[in-house]
């Protein structure tokens, strides 16, 4: 006899959730698009298939454990409130969170054998597939699959084994839409014993009033396609210079942050009437304070830079200035009142001349670097984001990189000026950086 546990409490579907709960197919593709509560279902599938079969072994996994607990762990940890009364004894349905081994133990009921939930980073090397090469599972689900390879897909439904009775093993996958071998796999080629449904955020009844609205708003017109229409299609070819997974994965990435670290700084000045002046300051890897302030005259916005370089502790050499319009005007007033900073041409002559058109690109590229190798920490800033996710390259006749400028971003593309974007590309670019791996050529 099961549990007459009440889940309901916790989570309500919606009816493309309970669409996806009731699939009879072995593999299950849910989402398609941002918001549409699929982390949510593939945790409540898990623990409803723990309760299901007594003994039953399933791991969730996402790329990288910062991640994973940023987001299913959330969801996951929520379930430790629920339980039932037996003779006048409470009994949980989490018995366990070993936190070292990454394990939740789940009661299923009176004499039943309890089931496990194990969880991992699949990108970890310390904690990934690797150290648990001989386990057998009866299901598994990976949260945002697109951003894993393949390999970490086929080695898990190898494993779906487990000698359970009338067990059914389950694959439980959620995507966003993005170039790759998941919609090559799984949309394009309709396999087998699979099945995908969409779940968008207008599927969502309960998102804040206007969610879609504002995101459409800040986004580019392709994201917004993909993340909010679920259109696996328009991601193609779109020349974005950082995939969204490494923007997300950087969010509140935990970098440690040590005292030795150098402190530099980003500052883009605004030259427009809805354009911001942004300041952001990072510490090593990791970004640790953002201000922003809306169209000031040159001496307000060269006391509030003052101010702010005052307040940090910041060495002139390790402040990088926009110096162009209004910019070029602070420039020159911070040099006669002898505090040297950097000021950066985008426009300008590269270091690098041989693989970047100018110096934005040279900085951009820096930047993408950081983002490509997991160097960098950002915080949950929205506007940041939707910036970043917007910035595209061209390669010019001469097979140099070549960013959209913000001209063109505005005409073309509708979008606000990626002011914030190039403030944090300001903040990382260092003049020693050289020998860059370039990824086009």
């Amino acid at each position: 006899m099961k549990p007459s546990i009440d889940l309901s409490k916790l989570y309500k579907p919606h009816p493309q959730q309970v669409k996806a709960h009731l699939a009879s197919e072995k593999t299950i593709l849910f989402g398609g698009a941002i918001r549409g509560g699929k982390t949510i279902w593939m945790v409540a599938e898990g623990i409803q298939l723990s309760i299901d079969y007594p003994g039953n072994v399933g791991i969730l996994c996402r790329q990288d454990m910062p991640s994973f607990k940023r987001t299913v762990l959330v969801e996951l940890e929520k379930y430790q409130d629920i339980g039932i009364e037996i003779n006048g004894h409470w009994q949980p349905l989490i018995i366990q969170h070993h936190q070292t081994d990454h394990t939740f133990t789940i009661y299923t009921g009176k004499g039943k054998p309890p089931s496990t939930i194990w969880y991992t980073g699949l990108g970890d090397d310390t904690r990934g597939l690797a150290s648990k090469m001989g386990m057998t599972l009866g299901w598994f689900g990976i949260d945002q699959v697109e951003e894993t390879a393949e390999v970490h897909f086929n080695n898990l439904m190898g494993r779906l084994s487990l000698n359970v009775p009338n067990i059914r093993y389950k694959a439980l996958l959620t995507a966003n839409p993005m170039p790759g071998w998941v919609k090559m796999r799984f949309i394009e080629s309709h396999p087998d014993d699979f099945i995908y449904i969409p779940s968008l955020p207008r599927d969502n009844p309960y998102l804040p009033e206007g969610y879609e609205e504002e995101l459409r708003k800040i986004y580019p017109d392709e994201l917004v396609r993909a993340w909010l229409e679920g259109n696996w299609d328009v991601m193609e070819g779109g020349n974005f210079l950082f995939p969204y997974a490494q923007i997300r994965a950087a969010v509140n990435r935990e970098l440690e942050v040590k005292d030795s670290d150098v402190k530099w700084c980003g500052i883009d000045i605004s030259r427009e009437g809805d354009d911001q002046s942004v300041f952001i300051l990072r510490q090593g890897s990791k970004v640790i304070y953002t201000d922003a302030w809306g169209k000031t005259d040159l001496m307000e916005s060269t006391g509030i830079i003052l101010q702010k370089i005052e307040r940090f502790g910041l060495d002139a050499k390790n402040v990088n200035l926009d110096a162009v319009a209004l910019g070029a005007g602070i420039y020159d007033r911070l040099r006669e009142q002898k505090v040297y900073v950097n000021g950066i041409i985008a426009g300008g002559e590269p270091m690098d001349k041989e693989h970047y058109v100018n110096s934005r690109a040279e900085m951009y590229d820096n930047l993408r670097k950081r983002f490509e190798a997991g160097a960098i920490s950002i915080p949950d800033d929205q506007d940041l984001i939707a910036q970043l996710s917007s910035i595209r390259f061209k390669i010019a006749s001469d097979k140099k990189l070549q960013i959209v400028s913000k001209e063109d971003m505005k005409r073309t593309y509708h979008l606000k000026s990626p002011d914030k974007a190039d403030s944090l590309a300001l903040a990382f670019y260092e003049p020693e950086i050289k020998n860059p791996q370039i990824r086009w050529l």
